[in-house]
């Protein structure tokens, strides 16, 4: 496979995040996250786009299937890049979480892989699944140069944690804000290093 530059674009604000998590829920976006991603398309196209794909949920796919139009591209799909099923805590308003609820998100914040949620898709599964549907939209792909996923917090943070070999416990450092952005490069004369970071970027531009 020849080397690519991949961009990873978390799905901007969905309707109720403000109180509530969302997993597999599958909330829209609001007025809000769809001006968020407008304000960050132009920047994303910069470097042309020859694959795109994204997650079958609607935060991140309404706006994915406009974008792949805009470049007259095929838009690949894929229920494995969708957010991790948070359990009982999925979509439920934070204002009616328990004190046991709220303590399980404290513990699952700080490591996912030890700590799942109370009948939420436990991390292994997450992380497989998301590793699975990336490898199979990379063979379809094969001579793309520049691919663009739209993704969720979860998922982005699952792809970067295996491509640089770090913990489920390290989540934190890759925090991705609503439209934000991870771009990477994959060399393929790496020999098995990870790929290069070449920007986080979590400020929209003007």
């Amino acid at each position: 496979m020849s080397a690519f530059r991949l961009t990873l674009v978390r799905h901007g604000c969905a309707t109720g995040s403000h109180d509530h998590v969302f997993g597999s829920t599958n909330a829209p976006l609001s007025a809000d996250g769809r001006a968020q991603l407008r304000s960050r398309w132009q920047q994303l196209t910069a470097q042309p786009v020859d694959a795109i794909a994204s997650s079958t949920l609607a935060r991140c796919a309404d706006f994915a299937l406009d974008a792949a139009a805009s470049l007259g591209l095929q838009l690949h799909l894929a229920h494995g890049f969708a957010e991790q099923h948070l359990g009982d805590l999925d979509g439920k308003s934070k204002a009616n979480w328990s004190a046991q609820e709220l303590q399980a998100w404290d513990d699952w914040q700080r490591n996912p892989q030890a700590s799942p949620l109370p009948n939420g898709e436990s991390w292994d599964d997450f992380s497989a699944r998301t590793l699975a549907a990336f490898h199979e939209w990379l063979a379809r792909t094969p001579d793309a140069e520049h691919r663009l996923l739209f993704a969720h917090q979860g998922t982005i943070k699952a792809l970067l944690l295996h491509a640089f070999g770090l913990p489920a416990s390290r989540h934190s450092q890759f925090w991705v804000a609503p439209a934000g952005v991870v771009s990477l490069w994959w060399d393929n004369e790496a020999n098995g290093w990870p790929p290069m970071l070449l920007a986080l970027d979590n400020t929209l531009p003007d």
